[in-house]
């Protein structure tokens, strides 16, 4: 490539052309990407992972996040949704590491939770979505995604899993399988059950309330000058920047 004057303007002249191949290049640098570090997210997350001390429950969550490659690296450079929220490269990691912490928070606060049981589903409930929706830069839905949906696919991603580890105990995967499956909270938005646990409630809150927050952040981000943004269908609400020092 050549740069040179022309009418007083700088001027490139590409003289030759080639396909750029795998590792010559960061996608982060040419796609919407989260502006936190995948491996900063990523550790963070497996802290709260080696916080769950049931064995089992342990041993299926590192079978995922530890032990299948594969799956991480998909994992971290995921989206959370096409367009809704955390609609970029690592959104679903750090969607899922957001909606983690204050899984672990509720638990502190609240210690009728099993903690163990609400990280492990907090963990969980959206990995679907690596299935649900194609690598970028397409991150479009798959057919798998358009017709059964994350929450299926999720449930059936641990299920298999799980068989696989034998002796787990059933109730608890009785338990982590209905977290998962009723963390939309609601028929209509794509939950079979309504949660019926104290965890499947609190990680359901948890996962509304990241999305919704995100939601109203990415508006800010989008209307960096605007006080009030409209209507949100989503938040169902005319939504508007706060003030600073009441002025």
């Amino acid at each position: 490539m050549d740069i040179t004057t022309f009418n007083n303007a700088l001027q490139a002249n590409v003289r030759r052309v080639r396909r750029a191949e795998k590792g010559e290049y960061d996608p982060e640098d040419f796609l919407p990407s989260s502006e936190l570090s995948a491996d900063d997210m990523y550790k963070q997350l497996m802290e709260l992972k080696d916080k769950i001390e049931q064995p089992k429950l342990r041993q299926l969550v590192d079978s995922f996040f530890v032990d299948d490659p594969q799956f991480i690296e998909t994992f971290k450079k995921h989206s959370a949704a096409k367009t809704v929220h955390h609609a970029y490269i690592g959104g679903l990691l750090q969607h899922t590491l957001r909606v983690t912490q204050l899984c672990y928070l509720l638990s502190k606060q609240y210690p009728v939770i099993n903690r163990d049981l609400i990280l492990a589903a907090a963990m969980f409930h959206d990995i679907g979505k690596t299935r649900e929706l194609s690598p970028f830069p397409t991150n479009d839905y798959t057919d798998e995604g358009q017709l059964i949906g994350h929450i299926v696919i999720g449930y059936q991603m641990v299920k298999e899993r799980i068989d696989k580890i034998g002796d787990f105990p059933k109730k608890l995967e009785t338990e982590l399988l209905h977290c998962i499956l009723t963390h939309q909270g609601q028929p209509e938005y794509g939950s079979p059950k309504r949660p019926s646990l104290i965890e499947a409630l609190a990680l359901h809150f948890a996962d509304d309330t990241d999305a919704k927050m995100e939601i109203m952040i990415e508006e800010f981000d989008r209307y960096p000058t605007q006080e009030f943004l409209g209507l949100n269908r989503f938040l169902d609400a005319n939504i508007r920047r706060t003030s600073r020092d009441g002025q």
